[in-house]
């Protein structure tokens, strides 16, 4: 099985992230299955992660990280990958990728969300970035799921604590995560408590994290390598996507072409 791997960073620019991911991910893959790591542009610039790190706090800007997504999703199925993991906390280009590929494509926060579902009544995911509450909601809403998601909870730490944890240096990160959970267990009900921010889950696992005060940490990496493998043997079985209705329906290829075409004439766009 071939499985692409989207982020949303610019070649997950962090070092040492990438090869994290690499890594506990190899703890389940089975025999024969290969993941290949992407970020939104190969492009490791200082210009590319200061893009990929602020735009998600702007609608419009964040738009356009869907829309490289979705062409990455794209050139997955071309080169004949089997299915892609959107490996981005809000699942930006989510559901517009199922509707035009016909090879599985599943979010981190979606399989977060539905594995939660069966593991305890009340989840919480704990991130890092408050700017992206509003972002984090919507996507809970548009799965249907608020009526079992508690409020996210928002660590008491920055970006430079979880670089100095991916290098051996976890205690100002873990107390964080530990006083988060504390808070979402104790106030809030939770019983299943979810990391945000994909390289939240890359620490826990590094660091062994299962449970916290009786609540189930979830490893979402674990979650969405088995519901995409699953994904594929039931396409390979024949069973697909829906493509009824607006949100599933997938565009006749010259209709698709002509709006292409017509968009990227200059005359239809034009300046801020």
């Amino acid at each position: 099985m071939k499985l692409w791997e989207q982020g949303i960073v610019a070649t997950y620019s962090l070092p040492g992230y990438k090869e994290l991911i690499l890594a506990h991910y190899a703890q389940f893959q089975r025999p024969g299955t290969t993941i290949d790591v992407h970020g939104v542009r190969d492009d490791a610039s200082a210009k590319a992660l200061q893009i990929a790190g602020r735009a998600v706090n702007y609608a419009y800007l964040h738009r356009f990280h869907e829309t490289q997504i979705i062409e990455n999703v794209r050139r997955a199925e071309r080169e004949g990958f089997d299915a892609v993991m959107i490996g981005a906390l809000q699942d930006p280009g989510l559901q517009v990728a199922k509707s035009v590929v016909d090879i599985p494509v599943i979010g981190y926060g979606e399989a977060s969300m539905l594995t939660a579902l069966m593991h305890g009544s009340r989840f919480a995911f704990i991130c890092i970035n408050p700017d992206m509450n509003p972002v984090i909601q919507t996507m809970i809403r548009d799965q249907g799921l608020e009526s079992r998601a508690a409020p996210n909870i928002f660590m008491d730490c920055g970006y430079v604590d979880l670089s100095d944890a991916v290098n051996g240096k976890p205690e100002r990160f873990m107390a964080a995560f530990e006083q988060a959970a504390h808070r979402a267990i104790h106030e809030h009900g939770v019983d299943v408590i979810l990391p945000g921010q994909t390289i939240i889950a890359e620490l826990l696992w590094r660091q062994g994290v299962r449970e916290m005060q009786g609540a189930l940490v979830l490893d979402p990496r674990l979650s969405m390598l088995r519901m995409v493998e699953m994904l594929v043997d039931m396409r390979q079985a024949g069973y697909g996507v829906s493509r009824r209705g607006f949100l599933w329906n997938k565009p006749p290829p010259e209709m698709e072409q002509g709006v292409r075409d017509f968009y990227a004439t200059p005359e239809v766009f034009s300046p801020p």
